[in-house]
């Protein structure tokens, strides 16, 4: 009995490091630029906080693409490398993100109304800029139906017939299928959040800093966005956005103890690097490159952003404007519970940073990071 469960408990580990190992793979190609998006990001903010630039005007437009437009096309970038990862045509996958990304198809799922696609398959209106998980799960399908083509095409049209051929069996499954499943789980996890945040704010915090992470790996957070939007527009403030600083600044806190204590040189300037971009406001290079591939220090990030989250909900920071915390975006958060917030990022970073200190992790090998690492 014993044994059994020690197989089901080791065949659980190793499930969770392959999906970990999976999802690291996708980001780890361009962390640099992910890093560079979110420190744009926040000049943005700055910027307009301080009335440097005024929103609306061509000057805003043009700054705020510098930082928002990786985000925005960001499933382009992630139909690359699970292009790589899946072994799929890198430029069907990259079609294929294009396809969903077109002006066509965002202003026909722009205007809200599901429809009828060749006026039978139901398509629910889902916007697929900055989302993650329909291009992954489109990238997947084309493998197989790549692998389909190659197996049933005669060999002196298969080079012409697979592409098209590819598209035009997962193109229409991911927006049947794949857009409106991270919509559907995104939705539940924000009624979650509604009804515990009428229940607690102190416990809505706990739950938001130690899980925002993890709903941004899998694309869940997207649910969250429209409920802090409205809340700005309603109330004119939010609290939710206060209570994501904990998770952020937890995050570039255990990335910090990695880069003190690995003895790999590139983990160690990875590290360095993600910390001061979650100081930005971005945390992928931080989960990705560093936190979510060691394991131990994620979850130690997990429980930073908690207690983080929670000090920020028991004394009811606010926002006032929709703005990813930030050192660079501090002025968002300026109100009577400011110093609260501060003691928050701080807190949240110390745990974050000392559980890692303490907890460890495998380190790798001396030699650097390299493909066969994430694979």
């Amino acid at each position: 009995m014993a044994d059994n469960q020690t197989k089901e408990k080791n065949a659980a580990l190793r499930a969770i490091d392959a999906v970990c190992d999976l999802l690291s793979s996708f980001f780890l190609p361009f962390i640099g630029l992910l890093a560079a998006a979110g420190i744009m990001k926040g000049i943005v903010a700055l910027l307009a906080t301080t009335g440097a630039i005024v929103e609306g005007s061509e000057t805003y437009a043009v700054v705020n693409a510098m930082g928002d437009a990786l985000f925005y096309f960001i499933p382009a970038f992630l139909a690359l490398t699970s292009a790589e990862r899946f072994g799929v045509n890198k430029f069907v996958a990259l079609l294929a993100a294009c396809i969903l990304l077109h002006p066509d198809v965002t202003a026909v799922m722009g205007a809200g109304n599901d429809f009828a696609l060749f006026g039978a398959l139901p398509v629910k209106a889902v916007t697929y800029s900055s989302s993650v998980i329909p291009i992954l799960l489109t990238v997947y399908l084309l493998k197989w139906c790549q692998l389909l083509c190659q197996k049933i095409l005669p060999e002196m049209v298969r080079d012409l017939l697979t592409p098209p051929v590819c598209l035009i069996i997962a193109i229409p499954v991911s927006l049947m299928v794949f857009g409106p499943l991270g919509t559907v789980i995104g939705s539940w996890l924000a009624a979650g959040y509604e009804a515990i945040y009428s229940l607690s704010p102190i416990v809505a915090g706990l739950v938001i800093g130690a899980f925002f992470q993890v709903m941004v790996i899998f694309g869940f957070n997207w649910g969250i966005f429209p409920i802090m939007l409205n809340n700005i527009a309603v109330f004119g403030f939010d609290t939710i956005l206060p209570m994501m600083g904990g998770s952020t600044f937890a995050q570039g806190g255990a990335a910090l103890a990695v880069a003190l204590r690995t003895k790999n040189k590139k983990l160690r300037t990875t590290a360095i690097s993600a910390v001061v971009a979650t100081m930005f406001g971005i945390t992928e290079p931080a989960v990705y490159g560093v936190n979510l591939r060691l394991k131990k220090p994620m979850v130690c990030a997990c429980v930073g952003g908690a207690v983080g989250g929670a000090i920020a909900g028991a004394f009811g920071v606010q926002a006032s404007g929709f703005a990813f915390p930030a050192l660079t975006t501090l002025p968002v958060f300026w109100n009577v519970a400011f110093p609260a917030f501060l003691i928050s990022l701080v807190v949240s970073f110390v745990v974050g940073f000392v559980l890692t200190a303490i907890v460890g992790f495998e380190d790798v090998a001396d030699e650097g990071l390299t493909e066969a690492d994430v694979e």
